[in-house]
């Protein structure tokens, strides 16, 4: 009896332990995966809030200066500039999702645990 107690509690010092230990890793994991995450985040809002201040002040105006220098319909002109603005933020959209499936998170822990399976797997269970 007394060794089947010692036996559990052996077991669940392990467990308590291996626990603990994964616990660790995906603390570590979940901080760099915020601070990865907060740097795409602040990337974005700074790009968007760029592309958005140019486009409201410098548009209209550009528009205007072209349409009046060429002789050209000004709606013509707004059209096109339209064109290029979604040009250019096809080519962010695209930037950001290449960099967003590029973002490992969490990679170390679920290696771990893959690699746990598999000892598990490998090792016989014991009466």
């Amino acid at each position: 009896m007394d060794l089947e107690i010692s036996r559990l509690k052996s077991l669940l010092h392990a467990l308590a332990l291996y626990g603990e230990a994964r616990g660790r890793l995906l603390q570590i994991e979940a901080q760099e995966a915020g601070s990865r995450f907060s740097g795409v985040l602040v990337i974005a809002a700074l790009l968007s809030g760029s592309l958005l201040c140019a486009w409201i002040l410098a548009v209209p105006a550009l528009v205007w200066l072209i349409a009046e220098s060429q002789g050209w319909l000004w709606y013509w002109v707004a059209l096109s500039a339209a064109a290029v603005h979604l040009f250019f933020g096809f080519l962010f959209l695209v930037t950001l999702l290449f960099k967003l499936r590029r973002l490992k998170v969490f990679e170390e822990t679920f290696h771990q645990f893959q690699r746990d399976r598999e000892w598990l797997s490998r090792t016989p269970p014991q009466n």
